[in-house]
């Protein structure tokens, strides 16, 4: 006898969030298929793909909550489940009321680090000590 997958598709019992956390999806999944997938419940303004130790979960973020809420009744009322790829996909709210990305000062645009180096030895610094103390400066800028 097959075994069939009892897994809920919708958790009901959380809080609701204008974040969704998205579950079995497929390893390739891109930012367009989620905002793809969120798009005609409102406007998708912040996604977060590839996530989970199988890189097969997501986050979406709407504008508003009722966005979100539209999104997860709908689907919870529909006989068609929501899918990326063929896969059908499990929502449920997120814990988190926004999407945060841990972007490091590196990821920034415009971190410039001013090095002067004076005496004798300036001749024996090269481009990649110059690239080895940036990296280092925007480690402890970090932290």
């Amino acid at each position: 006898m097959a075994s069939v997958s009892t897994q809920p598709q919708f958790r009901y019992t959380q809080t609701p969030s204008k974040v969704l956390h998205l579950r079995n999806l497929p390893w390739e999944c891109t930012e367009e298929e989620l905002i793809e997938l969120g798009k005609p419940f409102g406007k998708v303004v912040n996604t977060k793909c590839n996530v989970g130790a199988n890189r097969n979960q997501a986050f979406i973020e709407f504008q508003d909550l009722n966005q979100a809420i539209a999104m997860i009744s709908y689907y919870a009322s529909s006989s068609d489940p929501a899918q990326v790829r063929g896969k059908t996909v499990y929502l449920q709210y997120s814990n988190r009321q926004e999407i945060v990305n841990n972007k490091t000062a590196a990821d920034v645009a415009g971190n410039v680090l001013l090095v002067t180096i004076e005496g004798e030895d300036a001749r024996l610094v090269s481009i990649d000590v110059l690239h080895l103390a940036h990296i280092k400066a925007i480690s402890l800028m970090a932290a």
